[in-house]
């Protein structure tokens, strides 16, 4: 036992990054104020305590005479333990949506005393994908919400990628970048991930990345950052990845410069980024003026950056010299403006062929290992640790990453999050030093992700019927019998995917139709659970809606499981349309009458979908366009909100088109609907005169369509409207119930 404490401590010893000086217990009182709630503060007394003998935080909430006392090592320490008694004593838990705890007046005893202690040391969170993603329109009331949530599940280390736009802006004008030259460098606002990791350049649509928004993001940077600090949080700020203007080609005629490939298939004007190459001495000078203009601007520095230089992309050369020089010049560029550096590179570019053992080693040995920690991003379903032999003894990151491009769908592999960090930990020999959640895109299947930030708290694999029946008793505030029963089939069916390749089902509705959107692996339409196991639930949570109908978050899981019937009906349907084209035996009016019952679903999709403000349009609209003050900015972002989640590009020959796609009232009527009916047009049509599809036409008319939505002003709601209750009940009935209003002998059922 003292030696495997002595392994551990060793490892978190390895690098010496020091958590912000904080005032824990001031900070965990205004965590209270603000989700609680002002008449709670005096009831709960909070302490700060040593962390464990190996440096871990620990947590201990216990009552004495009524009164609720939550100790903790620092003020993560101590929002965990508080989200601790609020899910098990209290029976309520916040989440990413904001939804309201249910708070009684008084706050109730805790029956036993509880300790807890963490099994790892930080707590990671955040995809450099996730802030375009998701957050890229909030304002500081989303993000301080959102920060106290970080608070409440024991992150300690988050990413903080805002507003760096106005930190390189600095950093150039010292190397005579002209504003014309950033302006084709920056990327769009809601596409800034990918122009930061070199996959990109430029804003297409409606012109460059206002100053106006550059300077509000680095604002909003300095609240986020003050905020982070404030509950002692380690903040992975931006590092130097090698990626830069055209202009340095220009004025630096000798530097070694290359371009990277055409990631997303874009024209010129806006892809292949000017790359230079790390063994250039301009790479280190960029690297350090970058480092230092980011504290100065700042006034502060975490001494943790982040960065990646090929981010879905190989180096131009193989030499395991060459590759060790040049992440040795990545960790060069920080430590010669902060000795204490250390860089926190996502393992995402190990997935490509490129990677032989002998280039991964070189590649991660150029760097001292106290100077680097690696995310290995995909440990759930393709862990890289083990075929790196625990990334060559650097400290690295154990990662959930579940989730691209912010899609919905309900998929997820419970089990193997339950158990497998701890096997992890035990086999990396100490060179696992966290948990951390990676997912592109948050706001859907929000379990996944609470059990996996648990799993930094348990050196034991976790029963899962047990998690999910506290998790659901306190996401509802309840113990409905019905509502339990139905989250027990979800558990055993779509949250019991075992490492499920390529994150979340994908609506068919979402995408652009042809005979072949079942073949990918990524992004899978394809269901591997029995249909029927959901229509179940959604039987059970009907039952529950006389207790429940109050409920926020029920309301919500309403929506989200008879979204996945209607999901997974619009397959049926489409599967059925595709080998009824392609055996040619049945009539016209067979093909006329899936078509238009495919449709109806998308109809009734979207009508369910109106009646709760967490799957609206007009809210991601509406967000994106309040960071405008002039008509001008206003249309600027709303292009860029609309693009993303449907074109995502432009001229790039669709190649990136509907990968963010969402399942949100509004889109999927005006968009996704409109689109599918010039396809099914066809497709009748086609039958009738026995011949082909004719996609060339099909695609003229979506071309048309597509790009003139993109420019669109059109508002949609901002608020729900409809009787959710009374709509699933009717999607129940209409589609699933045993006897259905459709002819079973067409097969529209699941199953039949």
């Amino acid at each position: 036992m003292l030696l495997l404490v002595w392994i551990v401590s060793f490892a978190y010893s390895i690098v010496a990054l020091e958590f912000p000086v904080h005032d824990a217990v001031s900070a965990a009182q205004n965590l209270v104020v603000r989700r609680l709630g002002s008449a709670y503060i005096n009831q709960i007394d909070f302490n700060l305590i040593p962390t464990s003998n190996n440096g871990l935080d620990v947590a201990h909430v216990y009552s004495i005479d009524n009164k609720l006392y939550i100790n903790g090592s620092s003020a993560t320490a101590m929002g965990f333990g508080l989200k601790w008694y609020l899910k098990h004593v209290v029976q309520t838990q916040t989440d990413w949506e904001d939804h309201p705890l249910q708070l009684p007046t008084i706050l109730p005893s805790v029956p036993n005393a509880k300790r807890l202690e963490k099994a790892s040391k930080y707590s990671y969170y955040q995809n450099v994908c996730t802030v375009s993603y998701s957050s890229w329109s909030w304002s500081w009331q989303k993000w301080e919400k959102h920060i106290d949530w970080m608070a409440l599940n024991g992150i300690n280390m988050p990413l903080a990628f805002t507003g760096q736009e106005k930190v390189w802006q600095a950093t150039f004008k010292q190397f005579n970048i002209s504003s014309s030259g950033l302006n084709k460098f920056f990327a769009g606002a809601a596409f800034l991930a990918w122009g930061r990791m070199g996959n990109v350049r430029g804003s297409w649509g409606k012109g460059p990345l206002p100053q106006e928004f550059i300077d509000g993001q680095f604002d909003l940077q300095l609240k986020i950052l003050d905020r982070m600090k404030e509950f002692g949080m380690l903040p992975a700020l931006p590092g130097f990845a090698g990626h830069i203007p055209q202009e340095i080609a220009k004025l630096y005629p000798h530097a070694k410069i290359s371009r990277s490939p055409n990631w997303g298939s874009f024209p010129d004007d806006f892809c292949c980024v000017y790359m230079l190459d790390p063994t250039d001495p301009l790479y280190t000078q960029i690297g350090r003026a970058f480092i230092e203009q980011q504290k100065h601007l700042y006034g502060y520095t975490s001494s943790l950056y982040q960065a990646d230089t090929y981010n879905e992309m190989d180096p131009a050369q193989s030499d395991p010299a060459y590759l060790a020089l040049a992440s040795k010049a990545v960790i060069d560029s920080m430590t010669q403006a902060d000795p204490n550096a250390v860089w926190l590179m996502q393992g995402w570019l190990f997935l490509s062929g490129y990677w032989t053992d002998e280039r991964m080693k070189a590649y991660i040995g150029g760097v001292p290992d106290d100077k680097m920690i690696i995310l290995d991003l995909y440990s759930d379903v393709q862990p890289l640790w083990q075929k790196s032999h625990n990334y060559y003894g650097k400290p690295w990151i154990y990662c959930v990453l579940h989730n691209f491009g912010g899609n919905l769908g309900l998929r997820g592999d419970l089990p193997t999050l339950a158990k497998d960090p701890v096997e992890a930990r035990t086999a990396s020999k100490g060179t696992m030093v966290g948990i951390g959640l990676t997912m592109e895109g948050i706001f859907q299947n929000y379990i996944v992700y609470d059990l996996s930030l648990e799993m930094a708290w348990n050196s034991q694999s976790i029963d899962v019927e047990k998690y999910v029946d506290e998790f659901i008793i306190a996401r509802y505030h309840s113990t409905n019998k019905p509502a339990r029963s139905a989250w027990n089939r979800l558990a055993h069916s779509v949250y019991n995917v075992t490492k499920g390749f390529g994150g979340v089902t994908k609506n068919v509705i979402t995408r652009r139709p042809n005979w072949h959107l079942t073949k990918s692996p990524f992004m899978p339409a394809e269901i591997t659970y029995n249909p029927k196991d959901v229509v179940a639930a959604l039987h059970d949570l009907l039952n529950a809606a006389s207790d429940l109908s109050k409920s926020t978050t029920y309301l919500h899981d309403l929506v989200d499981v008879a979204r996945q019937i209607l999901s997974d009906l619009l397959l049926h349907e489409y599967k059925s349309l595709r080998d009824a084209f392609k055996a040619a035996k049945v009539s016209p009016s067979v093909i006329t009458g899936i078509s238009e019952r495919i449709l109806i679903l998308g109809a009734d999709l979207d009508r369910l979908l109106a009646t709760h403000e967490d799957y609206l349009l007009g809210r991601w609209l509406y967000d994106a366009k309040a960071l405008g003050n002039t008509t001008a900015l206003r249309q600027y972002y709303e292009y860029e909100a609309r693009n993303q989640v449907t074109r995502w590009g432009d001229g790039n020959n669709n190649a990136i088109t509907d990968y963010a796609s969402k399942q949100w009232a509004g889109l999927v009527g005006s968009y996704y609907l409109p689109r599918w009916r010039i396809w099914l047009d066809e497709v009748c049509a086609a039958y009738e005169d026995k011949r082909q599809v004719d996609e060339n036409a099909v695609k003229l008319a979506w071309e048309a369509f597509e790009l003139g939505w993109q420019k669109e002003t059109t508002s949609y709601p901002i608020h729900a409207h409809g009787d959710t209750i009374a709509i699933a009940k009717e999607i129940y009935h209409k589609y699933s119930a045993p006897t259905s209003v459709f002819n079973p002998l067409i097969q529209f059922l699941p199953g039949n």
